[in-house]
């Protein structure tokens, strides 16, 4: 019998379905049906970019492999489905499907049973997580985000100890000018908080250290009291610039906090959105659960506003955990991430998640209770869950372990008014450290949604609706587009209100207002006696679209 037969690709082909590794895509589901058919009939040899685009993405004569990546990027997000396929319990089947990096034709045998059921049984020691890839019959499954900059060869520019310590590495030159040298210092100390970092020098020969991932240079030139502070964050093995900032500062004024503040907070931003275009599209499987972590934990810049988007995160720490399932960055992921699919989606909000998230929180917190990124993620997820107060008490431990931890600074002062309404000195704090930022800062779509959140719960819903149009051109998630929608209606304009929400229905196919009026903003104002007319506002919004 020749192999594979139609029933074991059928099998197969039923299996990762049901497994919800495909997430909702048709057409990811007929691209590897075709590759695995054209292997099995002896076609595999012709199975190129140009001819994929033709008969699977509907793709002209005129199509170019090289300049539209269409292929190229669903083909790898295709192998990060397998490998997810193949962490889940379906994964019990003859087939075994391979796509090797550099090449569209997949690797077609047969499984080691004993070899699986070995994996299958060292899954277990993750419990927590066994619901990730079980159907989906509460949460949409996955689908994966948008592909970025892959790098060529796999490895490179991660820092590997003899320990397996594996962390984003990152040369910082010191910068030319009169206070160059201080400049490289005031930024090697805010980088090297962070644990997810590996700061390197440059070699005594001024070129790349062979480790490096990013490089930072720049230059400093003074006039007059005044300094110019240039800096440009680098790929190390393309030499593109991945950003770059220009400050004038005064330097009578306090420069290391200048520098911490204006540079500092945003390269680091900037490091971990370059970081994750360079692992974006690669197989989960081949990565360390470092790279995982960067990849799943959130940070402001490459995202997609999707249901299906955040729940790639979870299983990404689900092989983090299975690789080692005491990394504690993995399981705040995991914490974080479940607590905000249940406050704001109503399919996912169960009792089996929320008592995942907590476990997962805590488990966090035992095993890395001196990270600040593991922290933070922590504070994130019981502010999600309606504890403020301990929200709040978690944030603020961000700073202290990282000072350097700027956005943990901007939400401790922000999460006491997340049910309350907030004096001028606080919405004047808001405003300035948005001001200070680069427009095109990615973070701005978080400090001008909190801008909003602010003006709302004070009544000057005007106000509230301009910041959160600004932050909408930037970003949106359901916090900030149910808010947005409020506030729409509040003005007295439900039909755009409704065309808000009809926008997101694509991303978030069962989002309501009624989840928001009786669950999302009586969480979060749990802990507030005098919450009733802020869960109004979100009340009045389901009673307008209902009488639409």
């Amino acid at each position: 019998m020749s192999f594979p037969s139609e029933k074991q690709i059928s099998d197969y082909l039923a299996r990762v379905r049901a497994s919800g590794a495909l997430g909702k895509s048709n057409r990811r589901f007929f691209l590897l049906e075709h590759l695995i058919r054209a292997e099995a009939e002896g076609s595999g040899g012709q199975l190129k970019a140009y001819s994929i685009g033709l008969d699977i993405f509907g793709k002209g004569p005129d199509f170019d492999p090289q300049s539209d990546s269409v292929v190229r990027v669903e083909i790898g997000r295709l192998r990060t489905a397998i490998a997810v396929f193949e962490s889940s319990e379906f994964a019990d089947c003859d087939l075994q499907v391979d796509i090797l990096k550099g090449t569209y034709r997949p690797t077609l045998t047969k499984r080691e049973i004993d070899a699986h059921r070995t994996k299958s049984e060292a899954h277990d020691d993750v419990p927590a997580l066994a619901f990730a890839f079980k159907p989906w019959k509460l949460i949409a499954a996955a689908v994966f985000g948008a592909a970025c900059v892959a790098l060529a060869v796999f490895g490179i520019g991660w820092f590997e100890t003899p320990q397996g310590d594996s962390r984003i590495a990152v040369q910082l030159d010191d910068f030319s000018g009169s206070r160059g040298a201080e400049t490289a210092t005031i930024l090697r100390r805010g980088l090297s908080n962070n644990k997810a970092l590996s700061v390197l020098l440059a070699p005594q020969d001024g070129g790349k250290h062979p480790d490096a991932a990013f490089i930072v240079r720049g230059s400093v030139q003074a006039k007059a009291g005044d300094a110019q502070i240039d800096v440009e964050l680098i790929n190390a093995q393309t030499d593109a610039m991945s950003w770059s900032k220009t400050i004038q500062i005064d330097e009578r004024k306090d420069f290391n906090n200048v520098v911490s503040e204006r540079i500092g907070r945003e390269l680091r931003v900037r490091l971990f959105g370059a970081s994750k275009e360079l692992l974006e599209g690669r197989d989960p499987e081949t990565l360390t659960p470092e790279q995982l972590f960067v990849m799943g934990t959130w940070v402001p810049g490459p995202a997609i506003n999707a249901v299906e988007w955040e729940l790639e995160r979870v299983q990404l720490m689900e092989i983090a955990l299975r690789k080692d399932p005491d990394f504690g960055a993995a399981h705040s992921v995991v914490a974080d991430k479940l607590a905000y699919l249940a406050n704001v989606y109503g399919p996912s909000n169960t009792p089996e998640l929320l008592t995942k998230a907590r476990w997962h929180a805590q488990r966090a917190m035992e095993l890395a209770p001196l990270d600040a990124n593991v922290v933070f993620n922590v504070a994130q997820s019981q502010w999600h869950s309606g504890s403020i107060a301990q929200s709040l008490a978690t944030m603020k431990r961000v700073t202290e372990l990282d000072p350097n931890h700027a956005l943990a600074r901007f939400l401790a002062r922000m999460i006491p008014y997340s049910c309350a309404s907030a004096p001028d000195s606080v919405v004047e704090q808001a405003i300035a450290f948005d001001d200070a930022l680069s427009a095109d800062n990615p973070i701005r779509w978080l400090t001008l949604t909190w801008i909003a959140w602010l003006h709302a719960y004070r009544g000057d819903f005007t106000l509230a609706l301009e910041a959160e149009q600004r932050a909408a051109l930037i970003f949106e998630i359901p916090y900030t587009f149910m808010r947005h929608a409020m506030l729409l209606n509040k003005l007295g304009r439900p039909e755009q209100a409704a065309a808000v929400i009809e926008r997101q229905k694509s991303n978030w196919p069962d989002i309501e207002p009624a989840h928001f009026s009786s669950v999302t903003i009586p969480r979060l104002c749990s802990e507030q006696p005098d919450n009733a007319r802020f869960i109004e506002l979100y009340a009045d919004l389901e009673t307008a679209l209902q009488n639409q």
